[in-house]
């Protein structure tokens, strides 16, 4: 791996597991392993950094989701849209789970560091497109308000995710969630 992505590997590593604020160029450096020259030849400030971790965090967000997609046959596209609801859910299971980069970017630091809206917006545009089409092609009425509605609950699941490790009930929400794409198909 290069020194570029030791730094990037790092970043992504601490930025995930705690807050942007709390962890600083100098920790970075340090746990990379890299000169402090070298970092600042990559990366020529904090902002650019968290820029670059929030698009390779959804670059790997929207592989994985696409990969989970591909498992569900043809014209199945209840199917597809389960798979995103329960890609959450192994996610908020895992070892990396620690809270939405995005959410925390948002939250923390968008005001201090503003570029770093571009991969954000990125990231949401790229979920509601995918969600969107999947409604579309399930012949939901008005797939637009059922794809703003279910990001929503993704959303929400992600914030009751980090601060409760009882997932079980996350998990019975499909079921309701199933019932309102049903009505508003038929």
């Amino acid at each position: 791996m290069s020194k570029k992505e030791d730094i990037i590997a790092t970043a992504l590593r601490l930025f995930n597991c705690y807050s942007y604020s709390s962890v600083g160029v100098d920790r970075i450096i340090s746990e990379s392993g890299v000169a402090k020259m070298t970092f600042y030849k990559y990366f020529p400030s904090k902002e650019s950094l968290i820029e670059e971790c929030l698009s390779r965090r959804n670059k790997s967000i929207q592989e994985a989701i696409e990969q989970e997609i591909s498992l569900k046959a043809g014209d199945d596209y209840l199917g597809k849209i389960k798979a995103v609801y329960f890609w959450h859910l192994a996610w908020f299971n895992s070892d990396d789970f620690h809270g939405c980069m995005f959410q925390k970017a948002s939250l923390e630091i968008l005001q201090q560091y503003p570029s770093i809206i571009r991969p954000i917006v990125e990231y949401r545009e790229w979920l509601m497109g995918l969600l969107e089409n999947l409604f579309e092609k399930a012949k939901v009425f008005q797939p637009y308000v059922l794809t703003a509605m279910y990001i929503n609950i993704l959303d929400g699941m992600t914030a009751y995710a980090k601060v409760n490790k009882d997932h079980a009930k996350i998990e019975e929400c499909w079921y309701y969630i199933e019932r309102l794409i049903a009505l508003d198909a038929a």
